[in-house]
């Protein structure tokens, strides 16, 4: 049976397989011990994921216009693709070591090795609000950083009871990104929209959107440690946001009521 899981890309699950899956197999690094694979429900990851991308989705919302926003977010991504890049060149180092134990407690097995899902995380939020209109940014962020981890939450919890999709992946996972992705939109749109059925409509198609993005994304674990990669097998957390942006952006055109509020690039 597979084991549904959520991955970065096919390098890691190799490197997953290689490391040894069964039960969480640890890795370590210069004095750290991670023993967290992808098929552990790792709440504390998900937790930080999802108010990580709400963070950011606010700063461009209320705090900054997207110019601004643009610099500070390249800027944080320049200096944590520095921290990586001295963290591999120098893996027995202090700052290696000091690097790994502040993040242990987010940390995955895999990621001693490979780079930090946060690279994708941010390169995906920027190519976001520099290319869409900042109402399609802000939602296709949120539907990474809360629709992602409530599909992966409800698929391992819940997975094993319900039909499986060719990738390995459940109708639970994707009813649960499908959910939290309509609720996101529905939050978002209301502030300024108030309650219509347009604007019901165009939440429910957000929900789709973001769920069948995230079901075609990635990779799934299975029991054997084989790994099978989805119609685009991109780190979820650069193909999430760009894919179901892409595809919001285009449904907005047909709900011109809702999409008339914050639909500017600034």
């Amino acid at each position: 049976m597979a084991v549904e899981t959520r991955s970065r890309g096919g390098a890691d699950g190799a490197h997953e397989h290689a490391k040894g899956h069964h039960n969480g197999a640890s890795a370590k690094g210069p004095d750290v011990q991670i023993t967290r694979g992808r098929k552990s429900l790792h709440l504390l990851r998900k937790v930080f994921h999802a108010l990580a991308g709400v963070a950011l989705a606010s700063v461009y919302e209320v705090m900054l216009d997207r110019q601004t926003t643009l610099r500070v977010f390249g800027l944080m991504l320049v200096l944590l693709a520095l921290a990586e890049g001295l963290r591999f060149a120098f893996p027995e180092s202090f700052f290696a070591t000091l690097s790994l134990k502040v993040t242990s407690a987010l940390a995955r097995t895999y990621e001693i090795k490979h780079m930090s899902g946060m690279i994708f995380f941010l390169t995906g939020v920027i190519f976001c609000i520099y290319f869409y209109p900042k109402n399609v940014a802000i939602l296709a962020i949120l539907y990474l950083s809360v629709g992602d981890p409530c599909a992966s939450a409800c698929g391992i919890r819940f997975g094993h009871h319900s039909m499986k999709f060719s990738n390995g992946k459940s109708l639970v996972g994707f009813m649960g990104g499908l959910v939290a992705c309509f609720a996101c939109t529905l939050a978002y749109f209301w502030q300024s929209h108030g309650p219509s059925a347009e604007l019901v409509a165009v939440s429910l198609v957000g929900g789709v959107v973001g769920a069948t993005t995230e079901l075609l994304c990635g990779r799934v674990l299975y029991s054997d440690g084989e790994t099978k990669g989805g119609p685009i097998d991109i780190d979820d957390n650069l193909a999430v946001p760009i894919f179901s942006g892409a595809l919001f952006w285009g449904v907005l055109s047909f709900f011109p009521h809702v999409s008339h509020y914050h639909g500017t690039f600034d």
